[in-house]
């Protein structure tokens, strides 16, 4: 099963469907990062997270890396509303998910 979710993230990222890119921050102090891509219903799908956390400590997920002990790539569709992401460009995205990464 995790086999087939990874292949299904990964299909899902190397497509040409149109990928969308948001960050938000919570009440915490999280700071969220995701890329996601429009399926054919519409919905947005995570292909990327990233979060920097009140610790300090960054945490990447995508379908090279889905879980971890503190965390995981979504499961199920983004709502950007719900959360009150708002939007990226591709560059800004890959400028900060790259930060996180030191």
């Amino acid at each position: 099963m995790h086999e087939q979710r990874r292949q299904a993230i990964r299909a899902l990222d190397e497509s040409d469907r149109p990928h969308l890119y948001w960050h938000g921050v919570d009440g915490d102090g999280h700071v969220w990062l995701f890329e996601t891509v429009i399926d054919d219903g519409g919905e947005y799908w995570p292909v990327r997270h990233a979060e920097l956390g009140s610790d300090g400590v960054a945490r990447r997920y995508s379908w090279r890396h889905l879980e971890d002990e503190h965390g995981f790539l979504a499961e199920g569709p983004l709502y950007p509303d719900d959360f009150g992401l708002n939007r990226l460009t591709a560059e800004e995205f890959t400028t900060l998910w790259e930060a996180l990464n030191r």
